[in-house]
């Protein structure tokens, strides 16, 4: 048996019911699965005590969650308590490993690291994110990689980019793309909750992109193609945003969309309860990010059988291959020809519904869980733990030994 710490303070509010982002589906369903395909292993979840609860009050057996007082919710603060009263906590929980999901690592720790690094836009230029905050993750991370025993991406493009800006060991980095929640699944298959789309559209057909409104995530080039493609083609389509506000304002998109004449045509429709369900809704799905670590949204729309339109770029075209429109995200025209053909090429639309559809059924939490398993498995079983040796290492050595 052995003992595996999960990080859910450097997490901070990213877990919360409401949070934006796949932080809490990328927690729960990952140590769901843990819990079952290892009964065997006890999990300790650490979290604040003000978080929301990840399993909505039923913990799955095997795991433990400890309440940790007085973690600050304040980033600036949360950050000094990582690196100083969260080490002392590890240090004292007895763990054959630690499993760092944020990112940032508790860089003092004694028991093994294994660090998932969930983002990496930092490292851009054309992202901002604030000096202090980039500086950072910048410093912060290239640390938190070098210490970490092994280190956890999801998709090629962020293992490559991973590599180029921290210098990390190749043989350091597995890549294990996420799955889809089973409430997509559910929606897939018809047996999930009704869409909003006929209520936010007033019945209009839509066309659809679920994303907070962060800078990278390219709302404004994708306004503009959409106005490109009205005054080519006056569709009676809308482009449905869904998503919470930040960075870019609501009030600065519903600006550019009144500039380019299709105020009428723009809907912000800010957080819906259930987002998959309109994919089922919708004529087209639109993802023109500039940079993801790994785009749940391309992969959502595929299995709920919409024709996706996305970015040439980072690890959405990998996500997508050959189901998928590609597009380049720093070219409205070259989105807007993408929504053009997604919309009106009928052969096209039937090929993308069809190869979507396999291509999403390859990403499932089972299979994730699995692989991050054997990582923090081997992590735990080939070097020394709190006491110099892992319990399960040296039980291992015991039985060689009769």
């Amino acid at each position: 048996m052995l003992t595996i710490g999960i990080d859910n303070v450097s997490t901070g509010e990213s877990t919360a019911r409401n949070a934006p982002g796949g932080m809490r589906l990328y927690l729960q369903a990952l140590t769901r699965e843990f819990a079952r395909q290892r009964p065997d292993h006890r999990f300790i979840v650490f979290t604040p005590d003000w978080a929301d609860d990840l399993y909505d009050g039923a913990v799955p057996p095997a795991i433990d969650v400890v309440r940790l007082p007085g973690v600050p919710k304040n980033k600036l603060l949360r950050v000094v308590y990582q690196q100083s009263r969260y080490v002392h906590v590890l240090n004292q929980s007895r763990l054959d490993v630690f499993f760092a999901t944020a990112t940032v690592a508790p860089l003092l720790v004694r028991p093994s690291v294994v660090l998932a690094v969930q983002f990496l836009q930092f490292f851009d230029p054309d992202t901002d994110l604030g000096v202090l905050r980039t500086a950072y993750l910048r410093r912060f991370v290239r640390w938190s990689v070098q210490r970490s025993a092994r280190v956890v991406t999801f998709s090629e493009s962020a293992r490559a980019d991973l590599i180029r800006w921290t210098r990390v060991r190749p043989d350091k980095v597995a890549i294990i793309p996420h799955g889809l929640s089973d409430d997509v699944w559910e929606v897939a298959e018809g047996r999930g909750p009704s869409g909003e789309g006929d209520y936010l559209t007033g019945g209009r057909p839509f066309i659809l992109y679920v994303s907070a409104t962060y800078p990278y995530k390219n709302h404004l080039r994708l306004i503009e193609a959409f106005a490109n493609l009205k005054r080519a083609h006056p569709t009676n389509h809308v482009l449905l945003l869904v998503g919470s506000e930040a960075g870019i304002s609501f009030a600065t998109l519903r600006e550019a969309a009144h500039s380019l004449g299709v105020s009428d045509d723009v809907i912000i429709a800010g957080r819906v309860r259930h987002a998959a369900p309109l994919y089922r809704q919708a004529a087209l799905a639109v993802i023109p990010s500039l940079s993801e670590t790994f785009g749940y949204p391309v992969l959502e729309a595929m299995a709920c059988g919409c024709p996706v339109v996305t970015s040439n770029c980072s690890s959405l075209a990998e996500l997508a291959g050959d189901a998928a429109i590609l597009v380049d995200p720093k070219d409205p025209a070259s989105i807007a020809a993408g929504l053009e053909r997604g919309l009106f090429d009928e052969q096209e639309r039937s090929r993308l519904t069809a190869r979507g559809r396999e291509r999403a059924a390859q990403y499932r939490w089972s299979r994730s869980a699995e692989a991050t398993l054997a990582v923090l498995e081997s992590v735990a079983l080939g070097r020394p733990s709190y006491t110099g040796t892992s319990r399960a290492q040296a039980s291992l050595d015991d039985d060689s030994t009769q």
